[in-house]
């Protein structure tokens, strides 16, 4: 049976559901097609708990711009028989264990950009690991960039290019992709078919260890809104957020769930500090549920009736079970893959820019998403026969590839084997998708080139950065030694003995 190693980001100290997901689905499609799956886990004994997979250690790099860039060249110079590292190094373990594989799956992710370059690098040494070993490398269902530096954009080039088969999830996406030369394939998030959780309904909550995530939650009785919003913005954005609640709540009578996606398991942190700060500001009911399993967080989501969200993933799972989303993308990275989420299934109308918030278009949406919920669920229905069988054709080719399998072309060939099927769009209605469209041409291109100079700055002073430091620890060390006793009872008898040479003279 073919064995895969799955690079996902699972097993963090700070749960995150999305990273989660796409491991879970990614393990789950290849089992499902008869592979022995082994994933790379920061925690491979928690990660080996709650998938039931082997997992072993993957790598982990340096925050650091400069760090990292040096530790990838000191791993692709050891591949290349130009050098060598030190036998304790967690790459040459790793290696040890991509060699008992048959091949390596990159599962899907936003991790591909300088945002999270440490991410982006760990990657790009695991592919060029496995390329060294002759196994083949798939990258499934990536966001690229869209903030790339100029270097690591030359890696990320070179990791796909060395990839037998890449997928990413967004138009835009497929867009740098083309830019870097290569040759992608646009389809869905990995996650976006995850599978329920496989608990009795009305089962009770399975006891575990604290720092786990609490596998089953039971929502309230009844109707609901799915609410998950990343941490972050000031005091007005909070209130924002609250007041368009507040108003959703007016038209709906229903209470807002507010479902974390990020965060340490048993604390109020991350999203779930940021859902305490919002409810406080509600004048309406709010639930305020405690970080849950990557399958859970997606079946308290699919049962909503509507969802709202600044999160990726809450609309990953919303669309592909027939519900209206709304969501709320803060700066460029968030839209390049909300929207891309959003459009791939014809509702990227329903994607706001964080003006939009201020200008109290929010309210509007939301209120537009709940009353053609109905015919939301229509649409989206339409769409999901074209994406189920996108989402099948892209496994099977990826199983096909990872097999080394001749038919893999004959799969290339098949029917949205090169994209997604097209499919209706399900435009916005009110006159706040006219206001929405004019702030977004106006606000994300100026994100974008403040995170770009932002990303490109934080490199250069990764690099100067230990310099000025050594170059202050040398003006300290002279400051002190000139202050010293020593030196000032030399540079007493120097003045003497100058004045006395004066003197006779």
């Amino acid at each position: 049976m073919t064995r895969v190693a799955v690079l996902a980001d699972v097993g963090q100290h700070v749960y995150h559901v999305g990273d989660e997901a796409m491991g879970l689905a990614a393990a789950d499609e290849l089992t499902r097609r008869g592979f022995d799956v082994v994933l790379l886990s920061r925690d491979p004994d928690q990660t080996q708990d709650g998938y039931g997979h082997p997992a072993v250690s993957t790598l982990e790099f340096p925050w650091s711009p400069a760090e990292r860039e040096d530790y990838l060249r000191r791993i692709q110079a050891h591949l290349a028989g130009a050098s060598s590292l030190p036998e304790s190094d967690p790459a040459l373990a790793l290696r040890e264990q991509l060699a008992s594989v048959d091949a390596v799956l990159i599962a899907g992710g936003g991790n591909l950009n300088s945002r999270f370059g440490w991410l982006l690098y760990e990657r790009a040494a695991v592919a060029a690991i496995a390329r060294s070993l002759g196994k083949p490398v798939v990258v499934s269902g990536q966001t690229l960039g869209p903030v790339l530096t100029a270097r690591d954009a030359q890696v990320l080039a070179e990791m796909l290019q060395g990839a037998q088969l890449v997928g990413v999830r967004e138009s835009t996406s497929a867009g740098i992709a083309r830019e870097l030369g290569v040759d992608a394939v646009q389809g869905l998030d990995d996650a976006s078919f995850l599978a329920d959780p496989a608990l009795p309904d009305g089962g009770a909550a399975v006891q575990q260890d604290a720092a786990r995530p609490v596998p089953r939650y039971e929502a309230p009785a009844g109707d609901y809104v799915a609410v998950t919003f990343a941490p972050g913005g000031d005091e007005d954005f909070r209130s924002g957020l609250a007041a368009a609640l507040d108003q959703l709540h007016a038209k709906t009578q229903l209470p807002a769930v507010f479902i974390p996606h990020m965060g340490v398991p048993g604390n109020i942190d991350a999203d779930a500090g940021m859902h305490a700060e919002i409810a406080a500001l509600m004048d309406t009911p709010a639930v305020l549920v405690p970080v849950v399993e990557a399958r859970e967080a997606a079946r308290l989501t699919r049962g909503a009736s509507l969802v709202v969200t600044t999160r990726y993933h809450p609309a990953v799972f919303a669309l592909s079970a027939g519900v209206a989303a709304v969501a709320l993308s803060v700066e460029a990275y968030s839209d390049a893959r909300l929207r891309g989420a959003m459009e791939n299934w014809g509702m990227d109308d329903f994607v706001l820019s964080l003006p939009a918030l201020q200008e109290d278009l929010l309210d509007e949406a939301l209120l537009e998403a709940w009353e053609r919920r109905a015919e939301t669920a229509s649409h989206l229905k339409a769409v999901l026969e074209f994406r189920t069988r996108d989402a099948g054709i892209w496994w099977d080719r990826v199983a096909a590839v990872l097999q080394a399998d001749t038919s893999a072309a004959a799969v290339s060939a098949a029917p949205g084997a090169t994209g997604l099927s097209p499919s209706a769009r399900l435009e916005g209605r009110g006159e706040w998708a006219a206001a929405e469209t004019e702030l977004r041409r106006r606000f994300y291109p100026q994100s974008l080139l403040a995170a770009r100079l932002a990303a490109e700055d934080e490199r250069v002073q990764s690099f100067t950065a230990p310099i000025y430091r050594a170059l202050e620890e040398e003006r300290t060390a002279h400051q002190r030694l000139a202050g010293s006793r020593t030196v000032q009872t030399a540079l007493g008898l120097h003045s003497s003995l100058s004045k006395f040479r004066r003197h006779r003279a």
